[in-house]
């Protein structure tokens, strides 16, 4: 086996309640089970004891006012390193310490241009970005970590990434390698959801023909959540239930669902560590994002064998197969289009069709095929 290399991972956090938090606890999982010596420095975090051999290192945050957070933690991160080394230090955003093998999940200044087309001119949400001092504060990390070329390499997600890094920073694509995310098949499989449907569902008081829609997201606004709840008005159907999955105010997801005159139908969750329970209960992942990098919560539903129907962001694009495991609808802020791509799958025969078809189709994505090229990207930066 090859030499093991003493890495640093650095982020927020490393648990399964997240998206990239759930990528650096994969990642560290990952690089321990290669005989490698792993520290991963965070906020908080969920121990492997699978691998008892990471270790974890606090780093303390000043979590108000919000847009001193990703400084704060950018300024801990790096006074909490002192005085250690690495063979290579792994960073995943741009709050993380300079000079790693940064892992980029999205950029910034992209998503703030991508979002303005959704947000109505002088509107309430539009004002409200316009003056929010974090985005300024993350603006200004974003240009000094890639406009000064403070990285040993640049890890994306998608081609689409990569794109805008060039265009905004002007990060040679040279620079750049595309490692696409992941999910872990000994919990994300048809036969795991298959086993467990029945109680999840009866915990969640879900009748036997429900049609269960489940939304899994940290962001109401950016992910569609309001574009669900006007799709399933208007559908009209007593059968169908929307399961709301992540960290979210729980009076806004009810306020919304109340004001779509949907309320009987929503179910709010919360956040977990077990989204697979929830895909146990779900007949398709739903998730019509504004914006995404390559968003996580898709490959997992697609594993577990749940069709996912999305919006035609980067990531979705390359993983969702319309007709074959979902589809993609064009405008994520139109309810309308969304009812009329559910349509099809309120027929529980066409939903079984397309379930049984769906996890052939991401076997490419699983954590092992994808952290390969991820290791030997660490090994080349390393020293």
């Amino acid at each position: 086996m090859p030499t093991e290399l003493n890495i640093g991972l650095s982020f927020l956090g490393c648990h399964r309640r997240g998206g990239v938090e759930r990528t650096v606890f994969e990642y560290a999982r990952y690089l321990a089970s290669r005989e490698h010596r792993v520290t991963v420095f965070a906020n908080e975090w969920e121990a492997d004891h699978t691998q008892p051999s990471i270790q974890y290192r606090y780093v303390p945050l000043r979590r108000h006012p919000a847009p001193l957070r990703a400084v704060s933690y950018l300024k801990s991160c790096t006074r909490v390193m002192q005085g250690t080394t690495f063979d290579v230090l792994n960073t995943h955003g741009v709050i993380c310490p300079f000079d790693g093998v940064h892992r980029v999940q999205s950029v910034h200044r992209d998503w703030l241009e991508q979002s303005r087309r959704h947000r109505k001119p002088f509107s309430l949400a539009s004002i409200k970005q316009r003056f929010n001092p974090m985005h300024p504060a993350i603006l200004k990390l974003e240009a000094r970590h890639f406009r000064e070329r403070r990285y040993r390499k640049v890890i994306v997600l998608t081609n689409h990434v990569r794109e805008v890094l060039n265009r905004y920073y002007g990060v040679p694509f040279d620079d750049i390698e595309i490692v696409p995310n992941g999910f872990a098949p000994e919990e994300f499989a048809p036969d795991i959801r298959a086993a467990r449907r029945g109680k999840v569902r009866e915990e969640l008081g879900l009748k036997r023909d429900d049609i269960v829609l489940l939304f899994v997201a940290h962001e109401l606004q950016r992910k569609g959540y309001a574009t669900i709840l006007g799709a399933i008005a208007r559908l009209g159907r007593k059968d169908v239930r929307l399961l709301v999955v992540g960290r979210n105010d729980s009076s806004q997801v009810a306020r919304m669902a109340a004001q779509a005159n949907v309320a009987e139908f929503v179910i709010n969750c919360g956040s977990t560590a077990d989204v697979a329970g929830y895909h146990a209960a779900a007949d398709l992942f739903v998730l019509p994002t504004q914006y995404e990098a390559f968003c996580l919560a898709i490959l997992e539903a697609l594993g577990s064998g749940v069709p996912v129907i999305t919006s035609s962001v980067p990531g979705a694009r390359d993983a969702i197969l319309p007709g074959i495991n979902g589809d993609i609808i064009q405008n994520p802020d139109d309810p309308q289009e969304l009812a009329l791509t559910l349509q099809p799958y309120l027929d529980a025969a066409y939903r079984d069709h397309i379930s049984q078809q769906t996890p052939a189709t991401v076997e490419a994505y699983k954590w092992h095929n994808t952290m390969r090229r991820y290791e030997e990207i660490l090994r080349q930066n390393a020293g």
